[in-house]
């Protein structure tokens, strides 16, 4: 019962730097139920305290046990401990409580709220075990190693550990903390033989009986109080009556047998076992369990103890267990202890990548406990569609790292598609005593490939993922000519360098929504060696308003293009050609070209290549006008609509070229038409091997 309580000392000594630690709880923080006050005593100090911030020895309360602080809010808690009147202590913790219960009424997380920790201190007991929702994380002590999945927890019926246990718990949001009070659940013997005699330290024997002689093993009787030493590794037989001897005295005995040998052993439960190895009259009594919040209760006499605790906890101190032999005190033993259900930290994983997505292979080291060994499964690689992905995908939740095995050095992960690949590892930890940690889990999209490029994306020096894109053409360059091959998602408005670019590697580029690539008058995309392929993208070339302007627009020299569904708008001031190709492969399907310049304008121009176009539309627009000016090697051209705006101009002249012309229409908006001029002029050498089915009008 709280009682307040007023007091004042003349004179205090400071208190000692060797402080009693005292306080189990509270401690500094912020908690979302009210907090219990909880203090060790067991050096008989008697404490006093207030929550007001005020001296607790002028108006404070004197503490008698466990009690509730009922305040919310800011809370300064004042302690004054004093043994035999002088201060030992003052102590002073500030913390704060947010009272909440967010929950259901009906749900496990609101009763457990409500029935366990709601007043700050619960008393356990073996008939009703705590049950901490799943949905929780909890951990013990005030140091947070780690934490744990919310479960049910249980002693060993058996257990004799009595302990205040700090317990906290949290579901992401609020933090709870409260005290879980352990008392020893069995009683045993309390009966005490009365003896004329005392044992001091097993060997010390004392006889203080009045009016009485004594004798040891049949020897000489004595009336001696003198402390005498004895041989406890054989047992001994101590007799005494009254001093006034006569024959037909009752003569009384007691056999003190040899010392005993306490013995600890751990059950394959971990709780840890003390008993003796001696006579079957000795019984044990815990003096003294040495740990931090222990309570020593005396419960009794037994023949063994169990320790036990609870999981995601660790106990380690030392004994001290009295020793009687028919209820006779003989002497103490202590053993050192140590009960650990405490799990290691979950690995650590340590990457040479930082975020989820890597651009190349990523190499993982693991960490965890110096005592514990690791275990780690790789999922198989998943290769990752070109769509848009995220880490919180579905199907990366899906997949699967389940085949454990013992870790020994780095884990390397690589990408060997021109896909994207996702990992998942996982890993746990075992100490050495076989508690096995939570399991910790590293994700993470291997592409060496795939890029994004946004042309309205304000991020500063992007990295080309798709939460970070490039937002320049310039950006990109050096990727596409360091790699094998590179695709790159495109939205927006991209312009390219005021120069030619030169790309010299394999790359490819799909639109998200309505890209376009602004190509400047002095600059052209000049593919070597290399292949590039687009889809759904606009590549407009401007204009110059000055002398400086390059003729050309892509530019091909032992390269490859391919293009389905865009459209290649050119506009020159002088000359302009669409695409100049030399030992190259040119594929369009279904894809438009218009180049318009003041004097002459081509749409393909190529030299021993390879052109193919099929469902395009091709215009060129300039006083002398052609759509394809091929020489050497093949060119066919199916089911296309081909136009020439023009003084005088032609569909196609091909020469030492084979050709298949199929299905097309070709349109001439001419201003001179020459009398006999066909829209398709070819030479003798060349070889035309289909020319059907095509219309023409203008010509």
């Amino acid at each position: 019962m709280k009682k307040c309580f007023f007091v004042l000392f003349s004179l205090f000594l400071s208190f000692s730097a060797f402080a009693f630690t005292r306080v189990i709880s509270p401690v500094g923080g912020t908690f979302a139920n009210k907090q219990s006050l909880v203090l060790d005593v067991s050096d008989n100090a008697e404490c006093f305290y207030s929550f007001s911030g005020s001296d607790p020895l002028t108006s404070g309360f004197v503490y008698d046990g466990p009690v509730l602080i009922d305040v919310e809010g800011p809370v300064t808690l004042k302690i004054v401990s004093v043994v035999d009147n002088v201060k030992r202590e003052e102590i002073e913790i500030k913390y704060n409580v947010k009272a909440i219960n967010p929950f259901d009424d009906s749900s496990k997380e609101n009763l457990f709220i409500k029935d366990v920790v709601s007043q700050g201190y619960y008393s356990y007991s073996s008939e009703s075990p705590i049950e901490i929702p799943e949905s929780f994380s909890y951990y013990f002590g005030d140091e947070k190693k780690s934490s744990f999945i919310g479960k049910t927890l249980s002693l060993n019926s058996s257990n004799m550990l009595a302990r205040y246990v700090p317990c906290n718990v949290s579901d992401g949001n609020n933090n709870w903390r409260f005290i879980i009070f352990i008392s020893g659940n069995e009683l045993g013997t309390f009966s005490r033989y009365s003896v004329p005699f005392e044992i001091v330290d097993w060997n010390t024997f004392i006889f203080n009986g009045d009016k009485l002689i004594w004798s040891i093993d049949d020897g000489e009787w004595s009336a001696s109080k003198e402390p005498i030493t004895l041989d406890r590794s054989v047992k001994h037989t101590v007799k005494w009556q009254s001093v006034a001897f006569a024959p037909g005295n009752p003569v009384q005995s007691f056999v003190i047998p040899p010392e005993p040998k306490l013995t600890l052993n751990y059950s394959d439960e971990k709780t840890a076992n003390f008993g003796f190895e001696g006579d079957f009259r000795y019984r044990m009594k815990i003096l003294s369990n040495g740990v931090e919040g222990g309570i020593d209760i005396d419960s009794g006499l037994f023949t063994q103890f169990v320790f036990d605790t609870f999981d995601g906890d660790s106990v380690e101190s030392e004994a001290i267990f009295a020793f009687y032999c028919d209820g006779v005190y003989q002497g103490t033993k202590t053993s050192k202890y140590k009960i650990d259900r405490r799990p290691p930290n979950p690995p650590e994983f340590i990457s040479n990548n930082e975020n989820f997505y890597a651009r190349s292979s990523v190499n993982l080291v693991l960490k965890s406990e110096p005592d514990a060994e690791i275990f780690y499964a790789v999922s198989k690689p998943l290769k990752v569609s070109e769509k848009e992905f995220s880490e919180s995908s579905v199907d990366f939740d899906s997949v699967l790292a389940e085949n454990f095995v013992p870790y020994n050095g780095e884990i390397f992960l690589d990408s060997d598609s021109k896909s994207a690949v996702f990992y998942k590892v996982k890993a746990y930890a075992v100490d050495s005593s076989q508690n096995k940690s939570n399991t910790s889990e590293y994700t993470v999209v291997i592409d060496e490939y795939n890029y994004y490029i946004d042309g309205n994306s304000s991020v500063a020096n992007g990295d080309g993922s798709r939460n970070r894109p490039f937002n320049s053409f310039a950006q990109v360059i050096d990727i596409i000519n360091n790699g094998r091959f590179s695709h790159f998602f495109v939205k927006g408005e991209i312009m390219l360098p005021e120069e030619s670019v030169v790309i010299s590697s394999n790359c490819e580029f799909s639109v998200i929504d309505n890209a376009r690539f602004i190509i400047p008058a002095n600059s052209a995309l000049v593919l070597r060696s290399a292949s590039f392929s687009a889809s759904n993208l606009v590549f407009e070339k401007v204009k110059s308003d000055s002398n400086i302007e390059n003729n050309n627009f892509f530019v091909l020299e032992n390269g490859t293009v391919n293009l389905n569904d865009c459209e290649i708008i050119g506009l020159f001031s002088d000359n302009g050609t669409g695409f100049t190709c030399q030992n190259s492969v040119l594929n369009l399907i279904n894809t438009g070209i218009t180049i318009q310049s003041d004097y002459y304008s081509c749409g393909i121009s190529s030299v021993d290549s390879k052109i193919n176009l099929k469902d395009c539309r091709v215009s060129s627009i300039a006083q002398t006008s052609v759509n394809f000016s091929v020489s050497e090697g093949s060119f066919e051209l199916l089911n296309c609509q081909c136009k020439v705006v023009a003084d005088l101009g032609r569909i196609a002249e091909l020469l030492r070229t084979k050709a298949t012309i199929v299905s097309n229409n070709f349109i001439g908006e001419l201003d001179r038409k020459i009398k006999g001029a066909e829209p398709i002029w070819i030479d003798d050498i060349s070889l035309m091997l289909e020319n059907f089915n095509n219309m023409s009008e203008g010509f």
